[in-house]
């Protein structure tokens, strides 16, 4: 066995990660010296957060610039606590908003650009302070990745160390409970003990731990539930913490909703078939104003109530040429498609199972549908009858449902939605053939919670008390959005990563030198 010694022990470099052994190295620095750790189990820095694009941030110098002046940081708590209906760490929130404009020049300061501020969609606030990608003024997709690889270089050049390929697999305790160091094991198979004054856990929740998600939330991945597997992201974090004596909070997910096999992949399909148009069950009745589509934890919430948690998108040619000729009713910055220019293309590839070129997010689909042996999630049909045949809609309530919604679309698309009350300008009717589905499924980023944590990010025990020397951080931790992620403010995921990293590190450095401080020896 392999031994060594630091200050600040991080378990796992993603985003939550790589933020907090940043700053426990500067706190550290600033305070005399000293070296923060951080056991990544795979090859790189940043994690899921490399797949991203923004973070949250309220009363910034960039909103300032933009004129976005009112939504402060008083509004957005009061918002974000009536959204969860106070079922969240009213503290952890409030330290969280309060530093969160802080934070984006902390980063500005390491080299890190922004694009500017921005929503993600119509009714959304704008939070999203967009990472600029080197030579592209437009939002793209994993942009963060570029803010992973600044923060990177930047820690290692102070002195903080990363060890790659390490998975730690034990956090030691000692007599008194307190945290004392980690076990790890190197890409040789070589363990390494590692002694410490403090653990800080961001290891990135379960969102790939199958049995876990079935365990904790009760959904089969690949059956009712589609989130991204970004792999090692398996609960290794939460299951160390739980072994030795910390509080187990719920646990839940970041539900949004995709189409297995198309979403992020072909991205035309994708973004037609997430517009306003009719949506039904397997029953073949209406069950959203599906107007809310836009709003991706909205609809995924909805979904998660219907038999087999799906729901059917129906459009058809009429609605296709309609936005060819107009485009199309939402535009999002994550999916970036403006035009129609790329339907036709996009439409002969996946009937013809030609595939396309994989690009962005693509990647995190694998597995999620198979084509080939016809496993699809998006139809093209030439009658209302071999629809329901196909799908499994009940066919005598579709006919039934079309009917009044044409009536409600009132033959000019200014209708009156006497069911649900979506906007007049989203009533389209659906008359002529081929007819278009989509079937969508909850799915999401990955999981939130299962650590309780003061906000300082300290982690509790089973009575509530901090557990001497352990912290916690991003997703591990993530139990401030409650039963539903709230994207009426963009960026809160990977915000709250960065931002309860860096509170975990200012903590741990600063229990260093307090009266509650416990050496690991005794």
């Amino acid at each position: 066995m392999k031994h060594m010694e630091a200050d600040v022990v991080v378990v796992a470099c993603g985003m939550s990660g790589l933020a907090a052994l940043t700053q426990a190295q500067e706190s550290l620095n600033a305070t005399g010296g000293g070296t923060a750790v951080a056991f990544e189990k795979s090859g790189t820095s940043g994690g899921a957060a490399n797949m991203g694009m923004a973070l949250l941030a309220f009363e910034s110098q960039l909103q300032k610039e933009q004129m976005y002046n009112d939504f402060t940081k008083d509004d957005a708590f009061r918002f974000f606590m009536e959204y969860v209906h106070w079922r969240s760490n009213a503290r952890v929130v409030r330290k969280w908003f309060n530093m969160s404009s802080d934070t984006i020049q902390w980063l500005q300061d390491k080299g890190v650009e922004f694009l500017g501020v921005f929503k993600y969609f119509k009714n959304s606030h704008a939070t999203q302070h967009m990472v600029k990608a080197p030579g592209s003024n437009k939002p793209s997709e994993r942009s963060a990745s570029y803010m992973n690889k600044r923060l990177t270089e930047y820690v290692q050049e102070i002195g903080g160390k990363i060890i790659f390929n390490t998975p730690v697999k034990e956090i030691l305790t000692g007599s008194k409970g307190q945290v004392r160091g980690v076990i790890a094991v190197d890409e040789n198979g070589e363990e390494i003990e590692c002694l410490c004054n403090a653990v800080i856990v961001a290891t990135g929740g379960i969102g790939n731990n199958v049995d876990m998600i079935e365990k904790y939330m009760g959904w089969k991945w690949g059956v009712d539930m589609f989130t991204f597997r970004i792999p090692g992201i398996d609960g290794d974090g939460l299951n160390m913490a739980w072994n030795i004596g910390a509080r187990k909070a719920k646990i839940n997910m970041e539900v949004t909703y995709n189409t297995p096999g198309t979403t992020d992949i072909f991205k035309t399909l994708s973004e037609v078939g997430r517009q306003p148009n009719l949506m039904v069950n397997l029953k073949g009745q209406r069950f959203i104003n599906e107007e809310i589509m836009d709003n991706t934890t909205f609809t995924g919430n909805s979904l998660l109530l219907q038999k087999e948690h799906c729901g059917f998108t129906i459009w058809d040619q009429n609605i296709v040429d309609y936005y060819k000729e107009h485009g199309l009713d939402y535009i999002t910055y994550h999916h970036g498609i403006t035009h129609m220019d790329k339907w036709d293309e996009e439409l002969d590839a996946y009937l013809n199972h030609k595939g396309i070129a994989a690009s962005g997010l693509s990647m995190l689909h694998e597995g999620m549908d198979d084509q080939a042996s016809g496993q699809t999630n998006f139809w093209k049909f030439d009658s209302i009858d071999e629809l329901c045949q196909v799908t499994g809609i009940n066919e005598k309530n579709l006919k039934a449902t079309i009917a009044e919604y044409n009536e409600m679309c009132n033959g000019n698309m200014r209708g009156y939605d006497w069911q649900f009350l979506k906007d007049h300008r989203f009533l389209k009717p659906i008359t002529k053939a081929p007819f278009y589905v989509a079937r969508h499924f909850p799915g999401g980023y990955g999981s939130l919670g299962g650590l309780e944590v003061t906000d300082n990010m300290e982690v509790c025990d089973d009575n509530f008390d901090p557990i001497p020397g352990l912290y916690g951080c991003g997703n591990d931790t993530a139990t401030v959005f409650a039963d539903s992620y709230c994207f009426y403010n963009p960026g809160s995921t990977m915000s709250y990563a960065i931002n309860s990293g860096r509170i975990a590190a200012m903590s741990a450095v600063a229990y260093m030198d307090s009266d509650e401080f416990i050496d690991p020896e005794e």
